[in-house]
């Protein structure tokens, strides 16, 4: 017997909330996997429709697009701490490209946390050879596109700026967003040694599963950089997104 539609919205309700319990995020497809036999595997608009109607009656939370989340609370990054070097900037260089970011940002999610600081400025490429000068002035120590071998050349201060020109195109006026600081994190640790990189994975895996992100944008920024959940967070990503 076919199953009436209140019905099937029920039971998708009931298994979301099962799913939700298991882990942190949830994909589209594992929710198609997780229904098993049921009409809605058949009818992707009316499931999405349900999944809408989910979100509205806060059982599960959007995470981006074709994932959602257990999660209520959203990871928001505190900008205080680059409040001075993006009022600077901004006035300076109000229509070129840029996002700053600091480690000091991550420290509530750390286990041991950070004594000293680097931020982050993040330009369009060529931006670097007037946004270094400018900051040198204003009494920023200054380093461009330090690589590994030039790791050892700036030492961590609140007044310590790493200026970065990027090709790849980004809205400076939604950046940055905390999925954009992961993985930028995880790529500046691997070149400049900020923090032990088992602890960066402890303090990203601890923030992933207390607050919301957008997975979605997360996984599509790791993939941009050909890298995955396991080299942002370790080995072990099941019990945070499961199975897609």
């Amino acid at each position: 017997m076919t199953k009436t539609a209140p019905n099937m919205k029920s039971s998708l309700f009931s298994l979301l909330g099962d799913l939700a319990k298991r882990r942190p995020y949830i994909s589209f497809a594992a929710v198609r996997s997780a229904l098993g036999d049921s009409p809605l595997v058949d009818k992707p608009a009316r499931l999405r429709e349900y999944l809408s109607e989910a979100m509205e009656k806060r059982v599960i939370y959007g995470a981006g697009r074709g994932w959602y989340s257990s999660l209520e609370k959203t990871a928001i990054l505190d900008s205080e701490a680059t409040a001075p070097l993006r009022s600077a900037l901004g006035k300076r260089f109000p229509f070129l490209p840029h996002y700053v970011w600091s480690t000091q940002q991550v420290n509530p999610w750390m286990h041991h946390l950070l004594g000293k600081f680097v931020q982050f400025v993040f330009v369009e490429s060529g931006g670097e050879d007037d946004v270094a000068p400018f900051l040198r002035n204003e009494g920023w120590s200054v380093v461009v596109n330090p690589t590994i071998r030039s790791a050892t050349e700036f030492t961590p201060s609140p007044r310590t700026v790493v200026i970065r020109g990027i090709r790849r195109k980004f809205n400076s006026a939604a950046e940055p967003r905390i999925e954009t600081v992961l993985v930028d994190l995880m790529l500046e640790n691997a070149r400049l040694r900020l923090m032990d990189d088992g602890e960066r994975r402890e303090m990203t895996r601890k923030l992933v599963t207390s607050h919301r992100v957008e997975m979605a944008s997360l996984l599509a920024r790791l993939g941009k950089h050909h890298r995955k959940l396991e080299d942002l967070i370790g080995a072990e990503t099941k019990p945070i997104i499961g199975e897609k």
